[in-house]
């Protein structure tokens, strides 16, 4: 509770100093506006879905333009503080500043074919020294290590050829629920936040006259591990593991208050070690991700609230005694959370609360723990298409206490957070 009230009043304090920050610059912005300026319903159907600059948008869905080559370059920093009641009693606490940076190129071979690359690096307090490598598996369960220089993405997409999509080779693979401050997936989210992670595969769409947009990826996954956040035990040694599918349905039009609803199914064939160890039983493992979300009123400007909620459910889970839990038999396998955004309650600016709940057996989320609950604020102020400030504080708490400690894991966290963005896009 004490770390609860102390992260509540740096973030209010931090979204003061932030008003006064946009207060000072809105007179400097009528003098030199920004050279990218968009519709503002375009802003809020196309960007508002996070913070970020582009934590909504997958390889696939990357906007088209008519140049044979382009540039689009962007950098996330934030201050992050931390305090954790770790199991074995202790309470553990961190402050660091970290930097992820970004550059990518894009050529259109043809008029429907393009190539894309991008270079991405990690850099904070804690470790910068710079290391390039390109390996086939992420080295941490998150993504790249701090330090860590690689090639994210390179790819060939061909594109809208009448209803078909289709990109191959290393991709961003994003199906989150569009909530307005969040863009939260309980399955799949590759790079959000300041991580690095990826998809090697293909990834194909198809585009329905009713507005539903149907994807289907297959995966590579080495034997070292994954390239995306996987959560233990899911293990990729079995022969049969090495790909993996998923198979979705979105639609984004707007239907009376819906903006988006789809859903998502995830298979990893012999990718589970039910009994916790590679000796033991290794079966398959999927999930099934139905996602939503909504806005009232209807208005693209001006206040609104905006919602989104995904459930998700894993029928063949790992013991409870694989997940270190007191008990018989296997654990539960649902997953859910809940956002609600408001949208420019001032111009530009939004504030939304998030609530998740992961069991043991949900294994497949970049964003919620196994075995947590969540509860999280979050403020932000956009400014512009390619700049944008968020201010978070972050709550984390062990559903079940596991077994030979102390006491459940408590974690709490704030940070300040800027992305930029630069395209040389007109």
């Amino acid at each position: 509770m004490i770390g609860v009230l102390r992260s509540s009043g740096w973030l209010l304090m931090l979204m003061l100093l932030t008003h006064r920050a946009v207060n000072a610059q809105s007179v400097t912005a009528e003098t030199h506006p920004v050279q990218a300026v968009v519709d503002e319903a375009a802003l809020d159907e196309e960007l508002e879905a996070d913070g970020s600059l582009d934590d909504a948008t997958d390889t696939i869905d990357l906007v088209t333009t008519d140049q044979g080559l382009s540039f689009y370059a962007d950098v996330r920093t934030s201050y992050v503080e931390t305090e954790n009641d770790n199991r074995d009693g202790n309470t553990a606490r961190d402050d660091y500043f970290r930097a992820r940076w970004r550059a990518q190129t894009t050529y259109n071979v043809t008029e429907r074919m393009r190539f894309g690359a991008r270079v991405a690096g990690l850099c904070s307090t804690r470790e910068c020294e710079p290391n390039f490598t390109f390996d086939s598996s992420i080295p941490s369960s998150t993504g790249m290590n701090e330090g860590d220089i690689t090639i994210d993405s390179l790819y060939l997409h061909r594109f809208r050829n009448e209803r078909f999509d289709l990109a191959a080779g290393r991709l961003q693979t994003k199906f989150v629920a569009r909530g307005g401050v969040f863009a939260k997936s309980l399955d799949r989210n590759d790079s959000n936040n300041t991580r690095v992670n990826w998809t090697d595969g293909i990834h194909g769409t198809f585009r329905a006259n009713n507005g539903w947009v149907a994807h289907g990826i297959l995966q590579y996954n080495s034997r070292s591990g994954p390239s995306n956040v996987r959560h233990d035990p899911l293990d990729f040694s079995d022969p049969d593991s090495r790909v993996t599918y998923y198979f979705g349905a979105e639609n984004a039009e707007l239907r009376g208050h819906v903006v988006q609803r789809g859903i998502g199914i995830s298979y990893l064939p012999k990718s589970l070690m039910t009994d916790g160890t590679r000796d033991g039983r290794i079966d398959d493992y999927w999930g099934i991700v139905a996602r939503y979300a909504a806005r009232w009123p209807q208005q693209s400007d001006g206040p609104r609230l905006r919602i989104s909620s995904e459930v998700g459910y894993a029928p063949d889970t790992q013991t409870r005694a694989a997940a270190q839990l007191p008990g018989d038999g296997d654990v539960d396998g649902w997953a859910w959370n809940l956002t609600a955004s408001i949208m420019d309650f001032l111009p530009s600016h939004s504030i939304g609360l998030n609530y998740g709940r992961t069991d043991p057996g949900w294994l497949l989320s970049p964003q919620y723990t196994d075995n947590e609950e969540l509860l999280e604020i979050r403020y932000r102020w956009r400014r512009g298409p390619n700049f944008v400030v968020e201010i978070r504080a972050r709550q984390r708490k062990e559903l079940e206490q596991r077994i030979d400690t102390v006491r459940k894991r408590d974690r709490h966290d704030i940070y300040l957070r800027f992305s930029w963005g630069y395209s040389s896009n007109p």
